[in-house]
This record gives structure tokens, C-alpha cells and sequence, in this order.
């Protein structure tokens, strides 16, 4: 007679669920160092070739390799948004752990039972579990002890939902599994541009237009429209917020950096250390840009400087000062200036002449459209990257700083 003395199985807290008459489910939370102990083995892409045979086909079958770059992000996830000095709050959504056989549930209360209880989660390698959402969440995190900031990773537990058959069922497929990953990933139905920056207070150029939005030069003159990607004709805000963050994407970085949303700085100028230095220095360059134009000018939404191409190069002339030419306060005063003299309306001949846009046309008439002196109402088509730049290139000639940016002009033209 053979005396079973060892015991392979551990209790886990969880809450069951079903989902139809094929799946139960239990949900728990674990820190980033549990996950290897509840599944027995490290689901890193990296340490495949490691498992067992039968298992490394589950994982090949079932997961894409975690390249780099999700990698990076994750662990840089965890680093600002839960570490100490964060910026704003950071969570993750639950990881989803499949196991192939049913699992023993005990729940407790006696003699009524409940749905919660004790999941009593066979350890041995023959147990076979694997990871089919939350690969890159969970890699990052080991990544983050392993580049010795092991700390960070008590100061949060993954919420964890695992996937077994029901009891009396037959152990689940590799398709089986393969069906969950596909529909945990392939259906996720993605948020539009303007509600997903609406929603972010994390990315920090985000988070300094917010805080412009709040200046006075922003709320005090129509404000800033969320989750729009455009003004409509009744709107009586003065921007939409896409466009006030790349206007700061350019005023902190520049060209290139306003013009794609995933290029990178390798030394950016926005840190949190420079934030609120930095909120300032924009500030004062659009409140005395708008001071000089007066509320009238500055406010009149065919002028433009309102439209796209205007804010992306207002946010360019910031950075051209600031951080190209270096200019002091009193040339910084000087240049705005002579920016907000400018004739921004839509009837000054320099924009025809500078190729800015095309003459507007009357649909009635067929002629162009004429202010009383005679002068043709310029009308804004095309790409807007070209008319940012030929607007750029007047401004920069008409304030006198053209002839100082001659050595970025081989940059921005690679930019365009």
C-alpha cells in the first residue's frame, strides 16, 4: 500500500465564476513575484526554449514574443506612474491565467455556500497552466526586478482572473486556449485620437497642456474643447485639445517631435523638473502674443493664427527662442512683439504670395471672395505640415530671427 504523504496543492483566496457551462472562473490578486509560484515556471518569451517541450508549444501556439520596446514601456509604466514621485495614478487590468484541468473550489460557509473560497491550485509541473493575457504587463515587471528596482514591486498586486473547465468537463485544448487569447486581444475596439488624449493625464505633455488650458491667456478667451477633433461653426472655445498638445509638443521639442506622436527625445526638454518652468515660459510667450494682437484680434477665430497650421507654428517660434537661439527676456519680449503685428487676418497678400492656402471663392459668384479694399480672402487646403512650414518661414522672416535659424533649416526640412 502506497501512503500519500505529500501534498502538492496550495490554498489561493479566490471568487468563482462561470462563463456558460464550459468555463468557471476565479478571480485573486497576486504581486508581480507571486506569478512564477502560481504558474510554476517564468512565461518570459525570452526563457521558452527553457520549458518543457509540451509546455513551450502551449506558449509558442497561444503568444506573441514581447518585443523590446513593450518591454521598456511597461517596466517605465511601473516606474512613473507607481513609483514614489508619480505623476499621476497607474493601474493595470487583470492578467488571465489558463489552467487545462478542472481545479478542486472549496468555498466557504457552512452549511450555506458561497462563492467565495479557498482554490486549491496543484503546484506540480504535470499541472499545466499557462499565461494567455497579460504576457507583456507580467514581463515588464520581472524585467523591473531584475534591473534592480525589485522594490517598486511591492507596491502592487496584479489582479489575476484564472480559466478552467468546469468541474466534470474534459480538460481544455491548445484551440480551446487559443479561442480566449484571440478574443482578449483581436476584439479590443480602440478609442478614438481625441478621447484617448482627453482621458491620459499620464503623458506629461499632455498633462502641461492641461495645465495650460488652465492659464488665463486659454480659459479666460473660449477655453479648450475635449474630445473634438475640430470647432465647429457654433463652438465658442478657442482650441481643441489634440491641437494645444501638439502646439506643446512643438514648444518643448520642436519640429519633429510636434509632428509625429511616437517620436522620441533623447533628451527632452520637458521633465518634471522642468515642467513648471517650462508652463511658465509658454505662458508668458502666448499671454504677451495675445496682450500685444489685443482681445479683439487675438480672439477672432478666422484669424490665422487659430487655425492648426497657426498654433503648430506659434508652438515652434516658443522653441525657437527658447531653445535654438537662447534669447534673453527682453529679445524674447522684442520678437513676440513684432509676431503679434503680423497681419494674421485672412486678407493680407503675403500668404497668396508666400503660397500659403489659395484664394477663397465665392459659390455663388465664382469669383474670389474681397474685402473692401480689394484684397483676396485666403482659404487653407492641402497638408497641413506644408502650410505650418511656408507660415513658419513668413513669421521667422517678418520678426527677424530667419537669418539665426539658418543651421536648423536642413532639419526641418527632413521634418516636412
Amino acid at each position: 500500500m502506497v501512503i500519500d504523504i505529500l501534498n502538492l496543492k496550495t490554498p489561493v483566496p479566490c471568487i468563482q465564476g462561470t462563463f456558460g457551462h464550459r468555463l468557471v472562473t476565479y478571480t485573486t490578486q497576486a504581486s508581480p513575484k507571486q506569478i512564477m509560484n502560481l504558474l510554476g515556471h517564468d512565461p518570459r518569451s525570452k526563457n521558452w526554449k527553457r520549458l518543457p517541450d509540451d509546455l513551450r508549444q502551449v506558449y509558442e501556439y497561444l503568444q506573441r514574443k514581447t518585443d523590446k520596446n513593450r518591454r521598456e514601456s511597461v517596466a517605465a509604466y511601473i516606474e512613473e506612474r507607481l513609483g514614489p514621485d508619480s505623476i499621476a495614478i497607474g493601474a493595470f487590468p487583470a492578467i488571465s491565467i489558463a489552467f487545462q484541468q478542472p481545479i478542486e473550489f472549496k468555498p466557504y460557509g457552512q452549511p450555506i455556500q458561497s462563492a467565495v473560497g479557498d482554490l486549491m491550485v496543484d503546484i506540480s509541473p504535470s499541472a499545466i497552466r499557462v499565461l494567455i493575457d497579460g504576457l507583456g504587463r507580467v514581463t515588464g515587471a520581472l524585467d523591473v526586478a531584475e534591473e534592480g528596482n525589485e522594490p517598486l514591486l511591492d507596491r502592487f498586486q496584479f489582479p489575476i482572473t484564472i480559466y478552467a473547465p468546469s468541474p466534470g468537463t474534459k480538460a481544455l485544448s491548445w484551440k480551446e486556449m487559443g479561442q480566449l487569447f484571440h478574443d482578449f486581444n483581436f476584439r479590443v475596439q480602440p478609442v478614438s485620437k481625441q478621447l484617448a488624449i482627453a482621458l491620459d493625464t499620464s503623458d506629461i505633455y499632455i498633462a502641461l497642456a492641461g495645465k495650460f488650458a488652465e492659464c488665463p491667456v486659454i480659459a479666460n478667451n473660449g477655453g479648450v474643447a475635449e474630445r473634438s477633433a475640430s470647432l465647429g461653426s457654433k463652438s465658442t472655445n478657442l482650441v481643441v485639445q489634440t491641437l494645444l498638445v501638439r502646439t506643446i509638443r512643438g514648444a518643448c521639442e520642436g519640429r519633429k517631435f510636434q509632428e509625429s506622436d511616437m517620436a522620441s527625445v533623447e533628451m527632452p526638454n520637458l521633465t518634471k523638473d522642468s515642467f513648471n518652468g517650462l508652463l511658465s515660459s509658454i505662458d508668458t510667450f502666448f499671454s504677451r502674443f495675445a496682450n500685444k494682437m489685443g482681445g479683439d484680434r487675438f480672439t477672432d477665430r478666422q484669424s490665422l493664427h487659430l487655425t492648426s497650421p497657426g498654433w503648430q507654428a506659434l508652438g515652434i517660434l516658443h522653441h525657437d527662442m527658447v531653445f535654438k537661439l537662447k534669447l534673453d527676456a527682453v529679445e524674447q519680449s522684442k520678437v513676440t512683439e513684432r509676431i503679434a503685428a503680423i497681419d494674421w487676418s485672412r486678407y493680407n497678400p503675403d500668404w497668396l504670395s508666400f503660397g500659403i492656402g489659395h484664394p477663397e471663392i465665392d459659390k455663388k459668384t465664382g469669383s474670389p471672395v474681397l474685402d473692401g479694399s480689394g484684397r483676396q480672402k485666403v482659404a487653407l487646403t492641402g497638408a497641413g505640415r506644408t502650410n505650418t512650414q511656408k507660415l513658419l518661414d513668413y513669421i521667422r522672416e517678418k520678426s527677424g530671427i530667419a537669418d539665426r535659424l539658418k543651421p536648423y533649416s536642413a532639419e526641418e526640412v527632413e521634418a516636412a
